[in-house]
């Protein structure tokens, strides 16, 4: 059986558009770890250890309308865990990102969530 030139070139071409299509940009919510959850109550007993230093690592952010969200630390089965910085970009134009806190409470420490903040 023979090639032809032109069937070979539109399956490379379709083959090409499959490719890009599925490796292409994804736009995918953020992990939730990566913010907090607000709306979760989480209370400790003991006081969380002090946060890392945590610089970004480039000093310049992969898109240029993303931000550096340092590490924070989170309560997971019982006990803190680190989670680290990220890039993001903000919902909207010139929110800030106001950052993940645990504040002491009459029953202990008490998570709340970073989150955008609009400006």
């Amino acid at each position: 059986m023979q090639s032809i030139p032109g069937r070979s070139a539109a399956l490379g071409a379709g083959a090409l558009a499959v490719t890009f299509l599925v490796t292409g940009c994804v736009v995918a919510p953020a992990e939730p770890y990566a913010y907090g959850n607000p709306a979760a109550v989480v209370v400790s007993a003991e006081a969380p250890p002090p946060l890392r230093y945590e610089p970004a690592p480039v000093a310049v952010a992969p898109i240029a309308t993303q931000v550096w969200i340092g590490g924070f630390w989170d309560w997971s089965g019982g006990r803190y865990v680190w989670r680290e910085g990220r890039w993001a970009a903000p919902p909207h134009h010139g929110d800030r990102w106001v950052p993940r806190e645990w504040v002491r409470g009459p029953h202990g420490w008490q998570a709340r969530g970073g989150h955008w903040e609009r400006r």
